[in-house]
């Protein structure tokens, strides 16, 4: 029997009276996790007995409890917050950069980058410009993918395969793109119903869970209420483009607030 293997996706992890940086894609904030939040899943992961892997790792077989930790877009807050709670526990996780905004307002360096890596943590792309990939013409989508793992090795070295698709976007033309431009491993958001290729399917971790929800994910269970919006937003964004799912999203977003 195949065991559930849940791999989570975090993006910024942030403190109350921390201001976050501008130029962040719409709706970034419902995936804010807060430090405290944060550190309580995690501290939740290791009273449970859960031992955080990579995915070449992974074991079917194995009895033990297994996680995967992942993150989005390498914004500095992963570097100030996160990285003491996984250092502390041990824990390993993915770090997926946006490799034009390295060293850019709010977002890690190569030095943070380096310091990543040797706290046993690995890097990985996401993208070079963070755009919606199914939008652009193959070779643009080549440049993104190709160029964004050239720069990596170049500047942290080889073994760096792994990349987690930007935006949500994805389909198989893209994620063979991506395995032609060298990547080992393709981490996506959730799974569109109409892909066929290998990769990754993540639980984006949203800053509303408390530590119930969290436990719910972690044992694959999504409560009824979720799974209706989930298949509301699929049907909605399969015709979107990029523009048109940015207004509709800031449009619930803002309606939400009233």
């Amino acid at each position: 029997m195949k065991i559930f293997l849940p791999i989570l996706m975090y993006h910024g992890i942030k403190t109350d009276h921390q201001s976050v940086h501008e130029g962040r894609e719409i709706g970034a904030e419902l995936y804010d996790v807060l430090l405290e939040q944060f550190e309580s899943q995690m501290n939740w992961l290791n009273s449970n007995n859960y031992r955080t892997i990579d995915i070449d790792e992974m074991d079917n077989c194995s009895q033990q409890r297994q996680v995967v930790l992942t993150f989005d877009d390498g914004e500095m807050n992963n570097f100030i917050h996160a990285l003491p709670v996984l250092k502390r526990l041990k824990f390993k996780a993915y770090f997926f950069v946006i490799v034009d905004r390295i060293g850019k307002p709010g977002y890690m360096g190569w030095d943070e980058l380096s310091q990543i890596q040797e706290a046993s943590m690995i890097i990985g792309s996401h993208s070079l410009t963070h755009p919606i990939l199914t939008e652009l013409m193959d070779h643009q989508v080549e440049k993104e993918l190709y160029n964004s793992l050239k720069l990596l090795v170049n500047h942290l070295g080889d073994g760096i395969n792994t990349l987690s698709i930007p935006r949500g976007f994805c389909n198989d033309k893209v994620i063979q793109i991506a395995y032609e431009a060298g990547y080992r491993n393709v981490f996506i958001s959730e799974r569109p119903g109409h892909l066929e290729s290998n990769c990754w399917e993540r639980i984006p971790v949203k800053a509303s869970w408390n530590i119930q929800r969290f436990e719910k994910a972690i044992n694959g269970i999504k409560p009824v209420s979720e799974q209706i919006l989930d298949q509301v937003k699929k049907i909605i964004k399969k015709p979107l483009n990029g523009e048109a799912y940015n207004w509709l999203r800031n449009t619930v977003i803002t309606i939400s607030r009233q």
